[in-house]
């Protein structure tokens, strides 16, 4: 009874932010708990998936990393029975369709929320067709947030077409003619791999990334990973820098593949140093595609190295494997231009898969550091009632993926649980 008195009553339902897996697993967590609950979505349920992810776009991590509620790998619902299958676009829409369904909480789609603002210990939320007061809210609306390309793109001659990977879907919905990827994170050298099976002349501008081995003595690189528990590395443990580097590359396309840069040069992929800036017609780059290319290869050399220090720490029996130096990388195979005049060569298209930038300026209170991130522990902010959910890099490793998602939104509502009392 004493826990009753100490608790802030609550009579309005929670409300929600978004619709993606990590709005849904709050959902599912608040609807075990009978906790009245609203979700409001922008578009529709995984709406990201929809129109953010091109066409041919698989999840890189196994199926057997899917940990949803109820509803991971393994369960009556799951869409595979392979554990070491890679869910596709279609098949992680209707996955996250299902789950909602599952669920059943009221979800109002097409309704974005243009504004939270905060009264006492009300807030009160603006959206495109209501404005709803409630004591908890959860924002849910995205692991990255919106979509970033340099201003240098401003420059540029408007003949060049010009958009974000997050709007790629497929090389049809391009301009006849070759097209540069800007950045080789596991988005851009994706969507370099795919125009480039798809026949188009292509053009990577190469970043500092490192390259992620899909599978290394006889176990997925995913595995791997879960084992040496690298997904539960939290923020406490792993430095900024370290947190919010280039993603590795790899793919979960065709049952899973490495992607070598240097064998999709002998391909025919055109690789360029990193882009420096753009005037007119003109891209300039940088002369840093040996280094770029080198910090990739070292990156899988030192990890496979962590997993053999590993399994004789383990005393493990794995099959034989070695990672070496790629003798392709050298200073005289890894010159390119400096430069690159557009329109006039065969590059009609540019592709920026240059990442994203978080925006909470629709939430009218102090709340994010100086590189726009959100001040919060674990989801929780210093504002009571209000949480984060299914952020990058939230509390761990795999705080937005969908091995670590479910963790820390049960988390979450156990914090609302202890805090409030409802009806």
């Amino acid at each position: 009874m004493n826990d009753l008195v100490n608790k802030q009553k609550i009579n309005s339902p929670v409300v929600i932010v978004g619709a993606g897996v990590a709005g849904l697993c709050i959902s599912y967590y608040l609807t075990r708990k009978n906790v009245a609950h609203i979700i409001l979505e922008r578009g529709e349920v995984a709406n990201t998936w929809i129109n953010e992810r091109w066409e041919n776009f698989s999840l890189v991590n196994p199926n057997w990393a899917i940990k949803i509620p109820e509803f991971g790998f393994g369960t009556k619902f799951f869409p595979s029975k392979n554990p070491d299958g890679f869910l596709n676009k279609s098949q992680t829409i209707e996955y996250l369709k299902s789950f909602g369904s599952f669920i059943g909480s009221k979800i109002y789609t097409n309704e974005n929320v243009d504004a939270i603002t905060k009264e006492k210990n009300i807030y009160k939320v603006v959206t495109s067709k209501r404005i709803i007061k409630s004591g908890i809210v959860v924002v849910a609306s995205g692991a990255f947030g919106d979509s970033y390309v340099p201003e240098m793109n401003l420059n540029l001659n408007n003949q060049v077409f010009q958009i974000h990977s997050s709007e790629y879907k497929n090389y049809k919905d391009l301009p006849e003619g070759g097209v540069l990827v800007v950045g080789s994170g596991q988005s851009g050298s994706q969507i370099a791999e795919d125009l480039l099976e798809s026949g188009r002349e292509v053009w990577l501008a190469v970043s500092k990334c490192g390259r992620r081995l899909r599978n290394y003595k006889g176990k997925d690189s995913s595995w791997w990973n879960y084992k040496m528990g690298l997904f539960d590395k939290t923020v406490d443990e792993v430095p900024f820098s370290e947190r919010w580097k280039c993603s590795s590359h790899t793919s979960g396309v065709r049952g899973g593949h490495d992607i070598n840069l240097m064998d999709l040069s002998e391909k025919g992929l055109n690789l360029c140093g990193s882009v420096y800036h753009c005037s007119s017609n003109k891209i300039i780059f940088k002369d840093d595609l040996y280094r770029n290319l080198k910090f990739s290869d070292e990156s899988a050399i030192n990890w496979s190295k962590r997993v053999d220090d590993f399994i004789l720490q383990k005393n493990m029996v794995t099959p034989p494997d070695n990672v070496t130096k790629d003798k392709r990388i050298n200073r005289s195979n890894t010159t390119s231009a400096l430069e690159m005049s557009l329109l006039s060569s065969s590059v009609k298209s540019i592709i920026w898969a240059t990442g994203f930038r978080y925006n909470f300026d629709w939430i009218k209170l102090k709340l994010t550091d100086k590189k726009g991130h959100p001040i919060q522990k674990r989801g929780v902010t210093k504002y009571k009632g209000l949480y984060f959910m299914g952020l990058q890099w939230m509390h761990s490793s795999k705080s937005a993926q969908f091995i670590g998602v479910g963790e820390d939104a049960e988390f979450i509502v156990n914090d609302i649980r202890t805090k409030y009392a409802f009806g």
